[in-house]
């Protein structure tokens, strides 16, 4: 796949970039890592194989009756058995993926379904373990700050440590939808429910939050219920 023939290969056929979603289902840890590996740098090759990706993840699921991303929502709530590793590398997917996608509605649609799945508890969670790897506390501060930019919550938004390949993606999608009225521009499903995204903070020893009055669902994940 590093080869630019190999590469357009796999362009032209959807049915390897579904395959490759398939195989992070997997047992094998090997397997997977190598899956999610060859996923990114798929999406990294090219913004437009962000949507090729989205496209290939809808047709599994959808032949699987489930919604889109849960082999890698299935990753990411396993939480007794969690391989770090793998965590960063399926984060990191998401985030890639979602940056790449060049509109709004595009991007709520992957949103919607990964928060319907639980990321918002999951992303506690982790932020409540002590020794969370700052990898993975990094990639859940990403996706955090993007969706609150996305959202039009601009204060506090911690977009000045996103490196800038991730502001420039940001900047051209958001300029799609620039003459848009404010109130009639898509919001998260988060957002829509009352619940804005996170304002986290990384530290050289964790990520933090402002302290809150979290739902009961938060803390039954944060409890271990």
């Amino acid at each position: 796949m590093l080869y630019v023939d190999g590469m357009n290969g796999v362009i032209d056929h959807p049915g390897t970039v579904q395959w490759l979603y398939n195989l992070v289902s997997s047992k094998f840890r090997l397997v997977v890592k190598t899956a999610l590996k060859l996923l990114l740098v798929f999406v990294e090759y090219a913004e437009t194989n962000c949507i090729l990706l989205v496209k290939a993840i809808k047709a599994v699921d959808y032949v699987h009756t489930t919604r889109p991303w849960s082999n890698v929502m299935k990753l990411m709530k396993e939480y007794d058995a969690a391989d770090t590793e793998l965590l960063i590398y399926a984060m990191s997917l998401i985030n890639k993926t979602l940056y790449g996608l060049p509109d709004q509605d595009m991007y709520y649609d992957q949103v919607d379904a990964i928060e319907e799945q639980g990321i918002e508890s999951i992303i506690r969670r982790y932020m409540s373990k002590q020794g969370t790897d700052l990898d993975l506390l990094r990639q859940f501060q990403i996706y955090e700050a993007v969706l609150h930019h996305e959202d039009g919550e601009e204060k506090g938004t911690p977009l000045r440590q996103l490196d800038d390949t991730i502001r420039k993606a940001l900047k051209n999608r958001k300029s799609l939808t620039a003459t848009l009225n404010p109130v009639e521009r898509r919001k998260s499903r988060r957002y829509s429910t009352g619940n804005s995204p996170l304002t986290l903070t990384l530290t050289p020893t964790r990520l933090i939050t402002p302290p809150e009055s979290p739902s009961d669902d938060i803390l039954n994940a944060v409890n271990g219920n």
